[in-house]
């Protein structure tokens, strides 16, 4: 599921609510209340002071069991509600708790902008200057592309844009390639010319034994995509040998490394906003000012996100708030993982990709390590470099 349509998941909880698209729904859609219903509605939208939506906030209606809670776009919908003078209770974790009173009358929607005043934020943002600091595998990938290393360039945004059905189809937009069908459904790449079938290595490993067969695998798994067309711009990591040759040029495949793709939630399924809140009423969760010790990044091993490909080239600078709950030892529990506020859904996703791997000193309380909710927020800075080199 490409991140760019950030589907969102409408929830129906205790009531029967029309709301359009139940189940799967596009980002203009709104997830449904549970509670009682009456015959008049309330749409609205729930912001920080910065105006920036904010996700997965509980709207309640005063005196009834009616809740809904902010969708990606900090928008929600009571589908139905009793006329009158209505007071709505909004709270979300790392805000101040605010009530409104909207008036709604029978058969019309009334409209609520509600802004949330953040509370102290405990921990300082961790930066992403554009893409410096990188490590892994990857790193290589978009360095090469920086520099122009005399190849072509997909990368995960691009090849998602591209919306391939099969491998091959990602070159038929490449100067120089060609796609060729050798019957019995099989297809093959080949470059200006070419006899020889490009050599092609998969995460720094070549595959030598015979040609490879791009179709085999799914292009939407691979993070990045290296393609050269001749051996004169192959880097020198990256060559042939004496019984392979790269003359007919060279594919370097980069595999997404261990993602985890959000969980699609059951119709009745809570909001990992929802379950973190519930934990926390039950105290099996705490925080930070519910610490004594309130958990912390290991400054010696701190993630970085990898830029979003198209924010990263058009120098675009964001922000993204993100919630999780920090285990006794430190993991991340990434079944709880939202996203509190963005500037863009790119930079949540971005953040969601990497932080499964970022490690936490634990929470302590009493003198044991603890559950602790964080709210850590990330600041994209762009590369100063980046607009210079692509004119």
């Amino acid at each position: 599921m490409s991140f760019a349509s950030f589907a969102h998941r409408v929830r129906a909880v205790c009531a029967v609510v029309a709301c359009a698209g139940a189940g799967l729904a596009t980002p203009g859609e709104l997830r449904a209340q549970r509670g009682e219903v009456g015959t008049g509605g309330i749409k609205g939208l729930v912001r920080d002071s910065l105006g920036q939506p904010v996700v997965g906030a509980q709207v309640a209606v005063a005196g009834t069991s009616v809740v809904v809670e902010s969708d990606d776009n900090g928008e929600f919908l009571l589908a139905k509600a009793s006329p009158g003078e209505t007071s709505l209770r909004i709270r979300r974790i790392g805000f101040r708790p605010d009530t409104v009173r909207v008036k709604v009358l029978a058969g019309e929607t009334a409209a609520a902008d509600i802004t949330l005043a953040r509370l102290a934020i405990e921990l300082d943002p961790l930066v992403v200057v554009g893409r410096r600091n990188l490590s892994g595998r990857i790193a290589g990938f978009y360095e090469r592309m920086s520099r122009g290393a005399g190849g072509h360039f997909l990368t995960r945004e691009a090849i998602d844009r591209r919306n391939p059905v099969n491998m091959t189809d990602l070159f038929r937009m490449i100067p120089g390639a060609r796609v060729e069908s050798r019957g019995f459904g099989r297809t093959v790449v080949r470059f200006r010319g070419a006899r020889n079938a490009p050599l092609v290595w998969l995460d720094g490993t070549p595959l030598y034994a015979a040609e490879f067969d791009l179709d085999s695998v799914d292009p939407r798994t691979f993070e990045g995509v290296e393609i050269y067309s001749g051996p004169a711009s192959v880097p020198a990591e990256f060559q042939g040998n004496r019984s392979i040759s790269s003359a007919g040029g060279t594919i370097i495949l980069w595999t997404k490394e261990g993602e985890l793709r959000p969980k699609k939630r059951k119709k009745d399924q809570l909001s990992p906003a929802a379950v973190i809140e519930r934990m926390v009423e039950a105290k099996t969760v705490f925080t930070a000012s519910e610490v004594d010790t309130p958990a912390a990044p290991d400054s010696g091993d701190l993630i970085r996100p990898v830029y979003p490909d198209s924010m990263f080239m058009n120098a675009i600078p964001g922000r993204a708030m993100v919630e999780f709950v920090v285990d006794a030892t430190g993991d991340v529990n990434m079944d709880t993982f939202s996203v509190v506020t963005t500037s863009h859904l790119l930079f949540g996703e971005a953040v969601r990709r990497a932080v499964k791997d970022q490690r936490y000193k634990p929470a302590l309380r009493n003198g044991r390590a603890v559950q602790q909710v964080v709210q850590q927020p990330f600041d994209f800075v762009p590369d100063s470099t980046i607009l210079r080199r692509r004119r």
